[in-house]
């Protein structure tokens, strides 16, 4: 006969293991070996092993909410809270003017950068548009150059004198959408709307020292009324037959930057002698 943990009755058990077997509640249990349990203990391990699992599980699904969260950020959020729930207190006006606040700080925040590179590009732009008008006036004052220094050799100027005329050509002259060089309003005596040559003729009486003696001062020089010579509109050296020639010759415009220099028109008046 195989030996249980429990027994109904005593006759159950052999007469010889009977003493290992102790009466508890109407049964026999098996208690005279060492380390021998019970159904009973068996079945109290597996129900609190049961519960156990259960409780993890339990607890598991309910951390699955703060998964992903790290909790020093808990802990310092949760440190705030108190704070928190007195900066929430107050009625609706207070709350919409520390949102309204609060937005304005944020957008400050957030413009300050780009404000800052707007700013950057700002002086970049400065920067490029200075060096846009400077190029623009070296071109301007090499195109003035050019034109009178060639205006100033058909004429022959004195070398010497070259650079004299340049510093007033650069205060006098302007360059058109043409490209071409003429007088424009001016401080100093000079008659706005000139070529170069022209108004190089117009210098023979106010800069002399420009020419040689034997062409300056209205001596003749090159003749003609071109790049330093007579003016044969002006008082002095009035001639319609010489103005017709030279209007011939160098065309309307020219002829009318000339009688202009003179204080006259094509077709017009003999002018005034200088005092």
């Amino acid at each position: 006969m195989a030996l249980g943990f429990e027994h109904e009755k005593i006759d159950d058990i052999p007469e010889q293991y009977r003493e290992l077997y102790t009466e508890r509640e109407g049964k026999y249990v098996l208690t005279g070996i060492a380390g021998v349990k019970t159904q009973a203990d068996i079945d109290r391990i597996h129900g609190g092993l049961v519960k156990e699992r259960d409780e993890h599980k339990e607890t598991r699904t309910k951390l699955q909410a703060w998964e992903g969260l790290e909790p020093d950020d808990v802990r310092a959020k949760l440190d705030r809270y108190n704070e928190l729930e007195v900066m929430a207190k107050g009625n609706k006006e207070e709350f919409d003017s520390k949102l309204e606040e609060l937005t304005e700080a944020r957008v400050v925040s957030r413009l300050a950068p780009v404000e800052r590179e707007n700013k950057g590009l700002k002086s970049r732009l400065d920067e490029l548009e200075a060096e846009n008008c400077t190029l623009k006036k070296e071109k301007t004052q090499r195109v003035i150059s050019d034109q009178v220094l060639d205006a100033c050799s058909t004429a022959k100027v004195l070398e010497e004198a070259r650079p004299d005329v340049l510093m007033l050509a650069n205060q006098v002259f302007e360059v058109g959408e043409d490209g071409k060089a003429l007088t424009k309003e001016n401080p100093y005596g000079v008659t706005p709307g000139l070529a170069p040559d022209v108004f190089l003729t117009e210098m023979q009486d106010k800069r002399v020292h420009w020419w040689p003696r034997s062409v300056g001062g209205g001596a003749g020089g090159s003749g003609g009324g071109f790049g330093g010579g007579e003016n044969p509109w002006s008082s002095e050296n009035w001639n319609m037959t010489k103005q017709g020639q030279y209007l011939k010759e160098h065309g309307r415009d020219k002829a009318d930057q000339m009688a202009r220099a003179a204080g006259t028109t094509v077709g017009g008046m003999r002018p005034q002698p200088k005092k």
